[in-house]
């Protein structure tokens, strides 16, 4: 979704409008390992990372929707994968879970 829209009652929301539906994308929560030398332990990082194909056109600005469990995410970064031949990479993006949105909100 991108932009802002507008409920009935004239407020502003960020969630915008859907530009594409129906994407086959991939979401998962990865974790990583690494030593935190200020407290000398390990910590374990967790992410939502997703991809998407090439073509589809994606700003950091935008907000993502699962279409099966109506949950909303904000994008933190988006890079693309190596290709292979004339294929276009596809897109990994990190994913930040949004609070407070949901199917039926403004």
């Amino acid at each position: 979704m991108r932009g802002t829209s507008a409920n009935p009652y004239g407020d502003q929301s960020d969630v915008g409008i859907p530009m594409y539906s129906g994407v086959q994308a991939a979401i998962a929560e990865t974790e990583q390992t690494v030593f935190d030398a200020a407290t000398q332990r390990q910590q374990i990082i967790r992410a939502v990372t997703c991809t998407v194909p090439a073509w589809v056109d994606v700003l950091t600005t935008d907000t993502l929707q699962d279409e099966l469990t109506g949950y909303f995410y904000m994008i933190e970064s988006i890079e693309s994968e190596p290709g292979i031949g004339y294929y276009p990479p596809p897109k990994t993006l990190t994913l930040r879970m949004r609070s407070g949105v949901s199917i039926g909100s403004d």
